[in-house]
């Protein structure tokens, strides 16, 4: 969504300058007109190439509470266009405030919440479309929204239990970068050039210490615009083009440790996911057709479709998914038993609960381990620098006590 400068004066004719996110430059001035603003100028900011520089997008947990909201609201009885707009006032969020505002709009045009929904797919998915037109269909909205929410608690729980298992190691992994990056450059040149008037040769631990330091002082630059664009070329590549994607995608799967834990939340997902859309009354083909387009992984969409066009082509999903060899047993059994009981979304629930709780479990025993590795790790890196910056010292005192 573009971002915009402007300048307006008040009503007591005072400049206010601000910068706003908006849907476009009407909606902007409609907006500041019922605010008794008047528009001086106005300017998009953050754009070059046709490219955002920050393109800021709608958290889960704010669309998880929109579901919860506009289900009460509905449920107790207030027309769909009231509860949008009441909704859209009560927000302080500047990236969904207009959406819905533009989305109520289009209702009162005589469109479908779920047609005016798809108008803005970077902030409703298709699967969360898709939820609210089965939910138009079969007249049960305000259901399809409670199971919605739950569905995005469920989702929003788990992608933070990934991030909790991810962020530690890198926190840990940038502040010891910035460790090393300050001794490197800033306390090894002191030391460098306070040996420098001995006289005399260094031991081999000094001088590789020295050595590196060069290496990256002179060659700082250089280290820096070679991970600028690394970086720049993995984002491109690893999440822009579906070669790159594929590659990422089941390199991460592999991952010592890690891999698995990935792993369990993408099957969580899977499971989650299909189990909501199953529960909506949506057929099986569609609904795993919506699962691979919102897996987020290529290697599940992919075995997705595969089971979607099994199916089609006669197979049982157990059958489809046992073809497809990417789920594990457990969920092959959970799966069979569902068809055969006739409860194959409950199953699919204690599933996805199932492989969320291994995460978690994951994540503890994670954290537990893995913070006393790696401060051991960093401390012996960084004792081995100290060492070898005092052992000239240590060894001009046995030198010194050896002449007496």
């Amino acid at each position: 969504m573009p971002k915009f400068a402007y300048v307006a004066k008040d009503q007591s004719g005072h400049s206010v300058r601000r910068q706003e996110f908006a849907l476009s430059e009407s909606e902007l001035k409609a907006r500041l007109a019922r605010k008794d603003l008047i528009m001086i100028s106005i300017k998009e900011v953050g754009k070059k190439s046709g490219v955002y520089i920050f393109e800021p997008r709608v958290k889960t947990t704010e669309l998880m509470m929109f579901c919860k909201q506009l289900a009460t609201m509905v449920k107790g009885g207030v027309p769909l266009l009231r509860a949008i707009n009441s909704i859209a006032e009560e927000l302080k969020n500047p990236m969904l405030e207009p959406v819905l505002r533009d989305v109520g709009r289009l209702v009162q045009a005589g469109g479908s919440l779920s047609s005016s929904l798809k108008k803005y797919p970077k902030t409703f998915s298709i699967l969360f479309t898709a939820i609210v037109e089965a939910g138009e269909r079969t007249g049960s909205l305000d259901t399809m929204l409670e199971r919605l929410s739950m569905y995005l608690e469920a989702r929003d729980r788990l992608n933070k239990k990934i991030m909790a298992a991810l962020m530690y190691p890198a926190f840990v992994l940038t502040f010891f970068i910035f460790a090393m990056a300050v001794i490197t450059l800033f306390l090894i040149p002191r030391f460098r050039s306070m040996y420098a008037d001995f006289h005399s040769q260094l031991p081999l631990l000094t001088r590789a210490v020295f050595r590196f330091s060069d290496v990256v002082a002179h060659n700082i630059a250089a280290i820096i615009i070679v991970t600028i664009a690394a970086v720049f070329f993995a984002r491109h590549y690893f999440f822009r083009s579906k070669t790159g994607r594929r590659i990422f995608d089941n390199l991460i799967l592999n991952v010592p440790v890690f891999g698995v834990v990935i792993k369990n939340a993408a099957l969580s997902k899977f499971a989650r996911t299909l189990a909501t859309l199953l529960n909506q009354g949506i057929p099986i083909a569609e609904s795993l057709d919506l699962v691979s387009k919102t897996s987020g992984n290529i290697a599940l969409e992919e075995s997705s479709i595969k089971v979607k066009n099994l199916i089609l082509d006669g197979a049982s999903i157990h059958e489809a998914m046992k073809k497809a060899a990417m789920f594990p047993s457990l969920m092959l059994q959970m799966v069979m038993v569902g068809v055969e009981s006739g409860s194959l979304p409950e199953l699919l629930d204690k599933t996805a609960n199932f492989y969320e709780e291994r995460v978690d479990n994951f994540v503890t025993a994670l954290t537990s381990v893995i913070e006393p590795i790696i401060i051991v790790m960093m401390g012996a890196m960084i004792g081995v620098v100290i060492i070898a910056l005092y052992l000239p010292i240590f060894n001009l005192g046995k030198a010194a006590s050896g002449r007496m």
